[in-house]
């Protein structure tokens, strides 16, 4: 006979899971398996409840004459995460700057020191994994208000989580600036959704900075595909 609690355990097996990880910035390592919520079963998991909860949502709301309002829990959502992007962006900011201080410009790229891939900057990322399924309440909360929800939406937000996980898993270096540039537009991004939930307006407009935010990312790539292509180069010239 099928053992639905049994084989659920299997799946999402938390029980070699180091908790003390959570509250350990200056020795946190990201070992799968050891990690809370690093398995990969947990990202697929996630991905299945994500998708049944919103279609299930999606038809309730379909027969619920008016939307929901939620405008106290949308303006805690929003402002938490507004706060917690300050957090995450601040902190990666300070220790990517000196991460390059003292190990120079090439370590904010890639590094073959395995020692060196530990501590705060990675618990940042880390928290900032973790903060990826908190962003999945964005879309119950449109789902809820009767929102259209396109598919750019639905893909970004769990394949983003599929992206950090593998930022954690391969320890790039050079996804730190990726975290840096995302969670300083969702400083104002959920500032704006904070603030108009309350019903003011902000001096500034959201989608300048999803502009800023899109160039940097995309002069940023250039610029480590390159370093990186160049630094492939002097290793082989070094080597002949």
């Amino acid at each position: 006979m099928f053992d639905f609690s049994r084989n659920i355990t299997i799946l999402f097996d938390h029980s070699k899971w180091d908790y003390s990880q959570l509250t350990d910035p200056n020795g946190f390592q990201w070992k799968v398996g050891i990690t809370p919520f690093s398995n990969i079963q947990i990202v697929i998991g996630s991905w299945i409840m994500y998708f049944v909860v919103i279609i299930r949502l999606k038809i309730y709301m379909k027969n619920q004459r008016n939307p929901f309002t939620l405008r106290l829990v949308v303006a805690t959502h929003n402002l938490f995460l507004c706060i917690l992007s300050a957090i995450m962006f601040g902190y990666s900011v300070i220790d990517l700057f000196n991460r390059w201080l003292e190990r120079g410009i090439g370590e904010c790229f890639c590094t073959s020191d395995e020692s060196s891939l530990k501590g705060r900057l990675f618990y940042i990322t880390y928290i900032y994994y973790l903060s990826k399924f908190i962003e999945l309440i964005d879309t119950v909360i449109l789902v809820l208000k009767k929102k259209e929800i396109i598919f750019l939406h639905w893909y970004h937000h769990s394949i983003v989580i599929l992206m950090v996980w593998s930022w954690l898993q391969d320890a790039n270096m050079y996804a730190s600036m990726g975290m840096i540039a995302n969670t300083f537009i969702h400083i104002f991004m959920y500032y704006y959704y904070f603030v108009a939930v309350l019903g003011r307006s902000v001096w500034f407009k959201v989608n300048i900075f999803i502009y800023i935010y899109i160039v940097t990312v995309f002069i940023y790539s250039i610029y480590s595909i390159l370093y990186i292509k160049n630094s492939k180069l002097s290793r082989s010239h070094v080597n002949n």
